[in-house]
């Protein structure tokens, strides 16, 4: 019988037989989960909060699931194949939702304590993460553990306590990765999920290609359903092998999609980065001394809106004299105009700036986004980002050669201003 539950509860019928001590276990989650959440409130580095209670939430779902009637009840000593269901809910499929329904900040707190720590480091790693599930996910499938264990409420408690333990353990490497270990990341999680497929093999063939029932418990209960209990067994072992790789290959589509998008993001942040420290290169070497009027930081065209239309951004400095800008002249484009953004019966209007723009002595000039530009007319061919273009910076005192880069508009701040 189970744990939750008396012998009159255990006793098969078909009308619903809630069982109060599952409730206040999950109830008792719930609450600690709550509380969590209320003291840890920051904002979270990889989930929102409210993803992370979503997790907890279908976690919890599935412990009642597996736990209640009539699931529960079924497990508890009629159908293998149902217990096999409450492992796999209770063992495989719910401890990862919950690990990941914990606030960061709860799991930091919880593995700073040396001791502590020292403990999960070793738990932790996938190596031993793996044995440990490995070695309890035997155990409690071995004939005489598990009818001597379903024989009596404290027996049936430390099962499915057992099944959850090694389902944390299992995950946690996976879903929370603390002590942080830099090798472990996407590739090696994928990999040892991949090394799990192959853990449950031998329970799958003991259960699948038994000629006889292996479980006293279940060969002498009263027949539910129309499966035979060497069927029921069958079924068993089919939903550990198929069910468990469900779970786990998910998990691994999951990461790889993560990992993938991840090196792009990573790809893409790397590129910007070496055409800003290029262009910052190339506005250098247009200087003649620190004590000449020169051009600071990175010349970039956004990308064009419409296709023959762009604006061009960059950074003049004055010498010790002063400056003035007096034009603007780029490869290829038939009109290059200095325009100015301002703020017009509260809409942004732009209007030609005639003359030059004077810079004072030591001062620079910004030509950002909403503000002071070079507006870019009659391109002579469609500009993509990465396209580079021989631009000449006209100032009163000389003329300055350079070249810019076309960038996407989402990254122009970001190379523009790259330390902001």
């Amino acid at each position: 019988m189970q744990w939750w539950c008396t012998a009159q509860d255990v006793a098969w019928s078909w009308t619903w037989t809630p069982y109060p001590g599952v409730w206040l276990f999950i109830a008792f989650l719930g609450s600690g989960f709550a509380v969590m959440h209320r003291r840890f409130p920051e904002s979270d580095p990889v989930f929102r909060p409210r993803v992370r209670q979503g997790f907890a939430a279908v976690g919890l779902l599935m412990l009642w699931v597996a736990l209640d009637w009539p699931v529960g009840a079924l497990g508890s000593g009629y159908l293998a194949s149902v217990h096999m269901v409450q492992f796999l809910l209770i063992g495989v499929a719910a401890p990862p939702l919950l690990l990941l329904g914990v606030p960061r900040g709860a799991l930091d707190r919880f593995v700073a304590p040396p001791g502590v720590g020292r403990v999960v480091r070793v738990l932790g790693h996938p190596i031993t993460a793996l044995a440990v599930f490995a070695v309890i996910m035997g155990y409690t499938h071995w004939p005489a553990v598990v009818d001597r264990l379903m024989a009596g409420q404290s027996g049936s408690f430390l099962l499915d306590m057992l099944w959850l333990a090694a389902g944390l353990v299992f995950w946690w490497p996976v879903a929370v990765a603390l002590p942080h270990r830099e090798w472990l990341q996407e590739p090696v999680k994928m990999g040892y999920l991949i090394a799990a497929t192959l853990v449950n093999t031998g329970v799958f063939a003991f259960l699948t290609f038994s000629e006889v029932p292996v479980y006293a418990t279940f060969e002498l209960a009263p027949p539910v359903g129309f499966l035979s209990t060497r069927e029921d067994q069958l079924v068993s072992g089919l939903l550990m092998k198929l069910g468990g790789a469900a779970v786990l290959w998910t998990s691994i589509t999951i990461l790889f999609f993560r990992w993938v998008g991840r090196s792009e993001r990573e790809d893409r942040a790397e590129a910007r980065r070496r055409a800003t420290v290029a262009l910052v290169c190339v506005a250098l070497t247009a200087a003649c001394g620190p004590a000449a009027s020169g051009i600071d930081g990175p010349v970039v065209i956004g990308e064009p809106v419409m296709g023959d239309r762009a604006a061009l951004y960059l950074t003049v400095r004055a010498g010790p004299e002063g400056d003035a800008l007096e034009g603007v002249e780029v490869e290829g484009v038939g009109d290059v105009s200095l325009h100015r953004t301002r703020q017009l019966d509260g809409m942004m209007r732009m209007e030609p700036i005639a003359g030059a723009l004077r810079i004072e002595a030591g001062e620079s000039l910004r030509l950002r986004p909403g503000g002071d530009h070079a507006m870019l007319e009659g391109l002579s061919r469609p500009l993509v980002v990465g396209d580079s273009l021989r631009v000449t910076v006209r100032l009163a005192s000389r003329p300055i050669e350079t070249w810019a880069v076309v960038v996407a508009l989402a990254d122009l701040a970001e190379v523009l201003d790259p330390t902001s």
